[in-house]
């Protein structure tokens, strides 16, 4: 199987609140992707900086999203805690296990 990680580092000056919106957002990609959106991580970085990890089934349905998401309404909740973007990338997984 490919897959396409989305790799996203950033600030944000309120964790809580942005954490508190990622269901939300989770919820929204499954529903408008569907099998396009593979899973989805958030951690913190010892800098306190963020990181977004989400998987997705290819490059094109990882651009469209990237395009798609940030501007919509029903997803500010969570884009609106998000400060200086640091980096974004995409990157074609190569290989994969499961435990």
């Amino acid at each position: 199987m490919s897959a396409t990680i989305e790799y996203v580092r950033f600030e944000t000056t309120d964790p809580a609140e942005l954490v508190a919106h990622r269901e939300q957002l989770v919820s929204q990609l499954r529903e408008r992707y569907g099998s396009d959106f593979l899973g989805a991580h958030l951690a913190r970085f010892e800098d306190g900086s963020m990181l977004d990890f989400v998987v997705w089934s290819s490059p094109e349905a990882a651009a469209r999203a990237a395009e798609e998401m940030p501007g919509d309404p029903a997803a500010a909740g969570f884009f609106s805690r998000i400060g200086t973007v640091h980096e974004m990338r995409h990157a074609q997984v190569l290989h994969s296990t499961q435990p």
